[in-house]
């Protein structure tokens, strides 16, 4: 038995042991109340405010390598940092207007600041959404033999659609998903990705797989099991260079992905 047909055993009695009952997964714990100055992280991550009005919102970000020394530094003197504008129309600093997000790799909170820094984005995407302006967001749906990311909403709404928010571009995604399915197909891991307008289908993927990458593009998290397959593959490969480009890329959309489920929070709290 090779290390792949393993590694798919165990997560078949993993999922069998534990997930027996289907369950709705927990969502991950993305968000965190600011705690006093002195208690706050000192790692990397995104600082930023929120402006919103009833119909569009604006994210203004800031890139810090200390989140501690950075929210003092901006409380202290707003005015310092006008990018962020936390004293727009005259009004005095409100501290609970800026937030912040953590983010183990400070390489991903440029990529963030990059993609989403004063961008306007609609609140309610779906109602404004049509063929000349198709939105900003992919969307994932659930079907009976897999699921698809979509990259406009060209997709009839319902119980098993998921807003995933603008989580980058869709040439870089194809190109990506396409070498992840030669990676694991060529490891004897069934997998097949289909290329359609606008649209990417995941179809007759390993079940275990079929799950690890939902909750990345759902939840934004990637689980100790992908990882794990991660590893095997990278002794199998002679070449690691698309492996490794493979991984960067499924990190930087799950913190994406993590990021935009706290500015969904952050607008419905």
């Amino acid at each position: 038995m090779d290390e792949i047909e393993f590694l798919v055993q165990e997560t078949f009695k993993h999922f069998d042991e534990n997930y027996g009952q289907p369950e709705t997964p927990e969502l991950p714990l993305v968000f965190r109340e600011k705690e006093a100055h002195g208690e706050l992280p000192t790692t990397a991550g995104i600082l930023y405010h929120i402006q919103k009005t009833t119909s569009v919102f604006v994210i203004r970000t800031v890139v810090s390598r200390n989140i501690r020394e950075d929210f003092a530094a901006i409380t202290k003197n707003p005015q310092d940092f006008p990018n962020l504008r936390l004293l727009e129309a005259g009004e005095g600093f409100d501290p609970q207007s800026l937030r912040f997000f953590l983010l183990e790799n400070p390489l991903h909170a440029e990529i963030i600041h990059d993609q989403l820094n004063n961008r306007r984005f609609p609140i309610h995407e779906e109602r404004m959404c049509n063929l000349s302006d198709p939105g900003f967001s992919w969307w994932l749906k659930k079907t009976g033999k897999g699921f698809h990311i979509s990259f406009t909403l060209s997709v009839g709404l319902g119980d098993d659609t998921v807003k995933l928010g603008p989580l980058g571009d869709k040439e870089l995604a194809v190109k990506n998903f396409q070498l992840l399915e030669s990676l694991a197909t060529a490891s004897g891991l069934a997998m097949n990705i289909q290329n359609e307008v606008n649209r990417v289908q995941f179809s007759e993927c390993e079940q275990f797989l079929q799950e690890e990458l939902c909750d990345l593009f759902e939840y934004g998290v990637i689980n100790d099991t992908l990882r794990q397959l991660f590893k095997i593959l990278s002794r199998q490969s002679k070449d690691l260079t698309q492996l490794e480009s493979v991984w960067f890329y499924l990190e930087e959309l799950a913190a994406m992905r993590r990021f935009w489920i706290q500015i969904q929070y952050n607008l419905n709290s």
